[in-house]
């Protein structure tokens, strides 16, 4: 299934995580933004969403990663600035779903975008736990501020699944 990929003006809509200028040691031997710097500017904004939906922090639960995608659609290059947007696309009970967008603010393209699949943990007892009221209440808040700039389901690849998985033995 392909996804559905949206016009920077839509992109621009939703709130940046942050913005940053690219800096030199952000250069691989290609002249551009090596790849794992799209990965690392991409998670920091996932993280900055969901702390400010009242995630995350020293508590007794825990997200744990599931699946991610990277698509790169356009090169970024040192001093370009950039600007990383994150949509809440969809929950269950201990699953989250998202993706976010890495604008080239410079040249004024989307270049590239992250989507992943979260799960709940319950920190002792190491097991996918149902989200608190509160966290699950934010989420629905953010899944439908999302749904209000039109980005729905078809964005991306990956589907919400229930899990029922141990996470270590």
């Amino acid at each position: 299934m392909a996804a559905v990929r949206p016009e920077i003006t839509q992109v621009l809509a939703v709130p940046a995580a942050f913005t940053k200028e690219i800096p030199p040691d952000f250069e691989d031997s290609n002249g551009h933004m090596n790849v794992a710097h799209y990965f690392r500017l991409h998670g920091e904004a996932m993280w900055q969403q969901h702390r400010a939906l009242g995630y995350g922090g020293s508590g007794r639960f825990g997200m744990f990663a599931m699946e991610q995608h990277v698509a790169y659609y356009r090169e970024v290059l040192v001093g370009h600035e950039v600007s990383v947007h994150v949509c809440d696309l969809g929950r269950t009970d201990k699953v989250m779903r998202g993706i976010s967008y890495l604008v080239n603010r410079t040249v004024g393209e989307v270049a590239s975008s992250f989507e992943f699949l979260t799960m709940n943990v319950d920190r002792l007892s190491r097991r996918p736990a149902e989200f608190e009221a509160g966290v699950a209440a934010a989420l629905d808040e953010s899944i439908a501020r999302a749904r209000s700039l039109g980005f729905g389901p078809e964005y991306g690849v990956l589907e919400l699944r229930p899990t029922t998985a141990r996470v270590r033995n």
